[in-house]
């Protein structure tokens, strides 16, 4: 058995083995095309939001700039997207909130995803 089927196996185990801990993280994306002066409205597109389950590692509060936000770091299993999907989605929604994506690195087991928002 290869390393790489090993470490892949045992994060799919891993991942199985949290059970309730993973919970379902729903990346969606809003594009902005053009604004009516008139009726003073928005005209965006959306692209279909794809839902994944996630691990939330991490969750704190900063306040750069007197500006606080909740950040939080999320795990995904990188079997289960390809992180170049990603770069088609600018947000998250877990919890019943709304979170930008800021960061993200797949080293081919898993993606680690730096999420945050305004509090």
């Amino acid at each position: 058995m290869s390393f790489k089927t090993l470490i892949n196996s045992n994060v799919t185990n891993a991942f199985s083995l949290v059970g309730d801990l993973a919970t379902n993280v729903q990346f969606t994306n809003v594009t902005v095309t053009g604004y009516d002066f008139a009726n003073q409205t928005v005209d965006s597109t959306t692209i279909a939001p794809i839902t994944i389950k996630g691990i939330i590692t991490n969750s704190y509060r900063t306040n750069d700039n007197d500006k606080p936000r909740v950040n939080a770091d999320i795990i995904l299993k990188s079997s289960d997207i390809d992180s170049k999907v990603l770069d088609n989605y600018d947000s998250v929604i877990f919890g019943g909130n709304t979170y930008a994506i800021n960061k993200y690195d797949d080293n081919g087991f898993i993606i680690n995803i730096t999420v945050g928002r305004e509090a």
